[in-house]
């Protein structure tokens, strides 16, 4: 069977085959008569029609009724279909697939996810977590860190925000011990600094505003790409700027973009400094960063299919431990004779609360599930006479006290994701990472 590697990041969703062949897509959407158009096509015309252009529909993947009449979508999700089933038929529709998911998305966005490609006829044989996906075969670096720590920050630049991740090399295992999200850095709010920055140059030497119209504004923005390529290794470039007068060259200078992104980059900076981190990991999302500022030159840079190719090179372990489709964030490595890794899944790490009706009950003490009538009650204490009463040992669930009368479920194993049924009430095993 055909397989690929999809990669979730809003900034840019790529997908990569086991032929080679690699597509990608920002994630913009526009909404017209004839359907939903998506990629870069989308972005093209985002601020000509900002009224039918979607943006967030990633971030705030959900099914939440949207404000207005729309021919094509009722919620965020049938957008993320449409780009969705974009990319898995340039693709050449393959029958399996890899997912590779940021920690920013919870279970509720996952199933969701993983409903929306069931819908397209695919299988999903392994989901996991896009930040480890990158650092998979960074253990012999982490490991021969002087940093007794052993650990990376993997950071990941979405369109709105920036997700940085713990990762952790301990005794072959590779693990994500958290993740942080800082909403205020994203590639958009960079865009959006940048076109300011260029709009108050012309302004200052040419006393034209290339903002003013939407067509100026979208010129703008279809330069800012290639414009941040051409950073990398420079001091300053010039742009040229079309106006009624002719075109229009300015001068832009790093220097003054590091001023202009310093403010906005300190949640980060105080983020490494914090941690004491030797080794920080940029993903391929990231250079935007590093190719406008000069202050994270020790950052490892990672290539454009850096994760999607360690998935395809260990496609088959991530098959063995992807029965029940939980997210993978442990993964054992270790290199065996003849010098070739060898490389398997660790078991997920255990719960560690349970949710019910949006609140999550830590399971580092035992809790007690009374029924009261139609009504749930827990409480963190052990109560002979309620209907359950749980701890948590290693991988499984402890029953300390039950009442035989009312039918109660178990998993198997303290998993997250698994589901605990007690009379009519539902519950759910969930990790709370950082918190």
């Amino acid at each position: 069977m055909s397989t690929a590697v999809l990669e979730f990041n809003d900034q840019a969703l790529l997908i990569k085959t086991q032929q080679g062949e690699v597509f990608c897509e920002p994630g913009f959407a526009l909404h017209t008569e004839q359907g939903i158009i998506t990629g870069l096509a989308a972005r093209q015309q985002a601020w000509l029609q900002p009224q039918n252009i979607f943006r967030e529909y990633w971030r705030q993947l959900n099914q939440a009724q949207l404000p207005g009449d729309q021919q094509w979508a009722r919620h965020h999700a049938d957008i993320a279909f449409a780009q969705l089933k974009s990319l898995v038929t340039k693709a050449g529709s393959p029958e399996q697939l890899i997912l590779s998911v940021p920690g920013t998305f919870d279970d509720q966005q996952l199933s969701l996810l993983l409903g929306l490609l069931e819908a397209m006829q695919v299988t999903i044989i392994a989901v996991i977590d896009s930040s480890l996906a990158d650092c998979l075969y960074l253990g012999d670096s982490i490991k021969n860190l002087e940093n007794p720590h052993k650990q990376t920050l993997h950071v990941d630049l979405q369109l709105h925000q920036l997700v940085v991740s713990h990762v952790s090399f301990e005794r072959n295992n590779l693990r994500i011990k958290a993740h942080q999200v800082i909403p205020d850095i994203g590639a958009s709010h960079i865009y959006n600094a940048l076109a300011s920055y260029i709009r108050d140059l012309a302004i200052k030497n040419h006393r034209f505003d290339p903002l003013h119209t939407s067509e100026g504004e979208q010129a703008i923005y279809n330069q800012l790409p290639e414009l941040i390529k051409r950073f990398g290794g420079i001091s300053e470039c010039d742009l040229s700027i079309g106006s009624p007068r002719g075109d229009l060259l300015i001068l832009l200078r790093k220097k003054d973009i590091e001023a202009l992104l310093a403010s906005r980059l300190q949640s980060l900076t105080r983020l490494i400094g914090k941690t004491a981190a030797s080794d920080i990991t940029f993903s391929h999302n990231t250079k935007l960063i590093s190719a406008l500022h000069s202050g994270f030159t020790t950052a490892r840079e990672l290539d454009k299919t850096q994760g999607v190719d360690n998935c395809l090179r260990d496609r088959d372990s991530l098959v063995e431990q992807s029965d029940s489709l939980h997210r993978i964030t442990s993964i054992q490595q270790t290199v065996s004779y003849g010098g070739r890794r060898k490389t398997d899944i660790a078991p997920p790490a255990p719960a560690t609360h349970l949710l019910h009706h949006g609140r999550a009950w830590p399971l580092d003490e035992p809790l007690s599930l009374c029924i009261d009538g139609k009504r749930l009650n827990i409480t963190p204490l052990v109560d002979n006479s309620a209907a359950l009463v749980i701890s948590i040992n290693h991988q499984r669930l402890n029953i300390i006290h039950r009442d035989s009368a009312i039918p109660i479920e178990l998993p198997e194993t303290a998993e997250p994701g698994g589901k605990v049924f007690i009379g009519d009430h539902q519950l759910r095993l969930i990790e709370v990472c950082n918190g």
